[in-house]
């Protein structure tokens, strides 16, 4: 049985497809395969995984959430993700089907501080890597974001120092694979909680907002308004995307961080 909880946030009320959601159960049903199990196929016991989600920055002093000094705060960083792919072992880049599905968290607003988290089932077992798809947002599926969210997978905002407001729209549907730091990470029963953060420094320090053209005291970075700002933004997302163990499972990022796997 795999089942989705979302703290602090309504729940995606998308429709996946039924034949994923019924491959997704059938596989967590079964577990990894006995090439990257600690077990038997049959014999391993499964137990409940966390997948969370956060925003954080790598460079408070170029952009902070919020932070004293930045030349940038970004306030919400509203995003809609997809089902999650854990591939096993030596399957990474492969025409091998995923070792784990985790079920879509859907539209998530991850820099204000909300515990964005999906539970699933798994078995102990040794992975190269994941998938993280990015999917466009319907206008009657954004979960308490704003309008603009509509038709688009990403939706940043935030202030520059001199108080002009910026907001990134991005209709991308990029899946970023996150290889393992090391050949393999283990998830077992005494690891089972992970956290994917997104570093919004480094997708947008290196932004030449002095640049972008403006509407009064605000800045809208798309497709039909600055999109020259909007392709580097693009280029910079898998880059700012990471796999964390997250021990204390609450969410952020630990005090002395674990990462296992990097965007790519």
């Amino acid at each position: 049985m795999t089942w989705t909880k979302v703290e602090g946030m309504l729940p995606s009320v998308r429709r996946r497809p039924f034949w994923l959601s019924s491959v997704g159960l059938l596989i967590l049903a079964t577990g990894p395969l006995s090439s990257c199990s600690s077990g038997t196929e049959t014999g391993n016991p499964t137990f409940n995984g966390e997948l969370s989600y956060t925003a954080f920055s790598s460079d408070p002093s170029q952009v902070g959430l919020p932070a004293p000094g930045s030349v940038a705060v970004v306030e919400n960083a509203w995003l809609d993700l997809d089902t999650v792919s854990f591939f096993g072992a030596g399957r990474c880049r492969t025409s091998q089907p995923a070792t784990i599905l985790v079920p879509a968290l859907g539209v998530g607003d991850h820099a204000a501080g909300k515990h964005n988290v999906t539970l699933f089932e798994l078995t102990a077992g040794l992975f190269c890597g994941l998938d993280l798809p990015f999917a466009r947002a319907a206008s009657g599926d954004l979960a308490g974001a704003p309008a603009a969210l509509a038709d688009h997978s990403i939706l940043i905002q935030g202030a520059l120092a001199d108080g002009t407001s910026f907001q990134i729209l991005s209709s991308a549907t990029p899946t970023v694979h996150l290889a393992a730091d090391a050949q393999a990470f283990s998830l077992d029963a005494a690891a089972a909680r992970t956290l994917i953060a997104f570093d919004v420094a480094a997708w947008v320090a290196n932004l030449d907002f002095a640049s972008a053209s403006r509407v009064g005291e605000s800045i809208t970075i798309s497709a039909q308004e600055n999109p020259s700002l909007l392709a580097q933004f693009e280029r910079n997302l898998a880059g700012g995307v990471a796999l964390y163990r997250d021990e204390d499972g609450d969410g952020k990022l630990d005090a002395t961080p674990v990462r296992l796997a990097h965007g790519e």
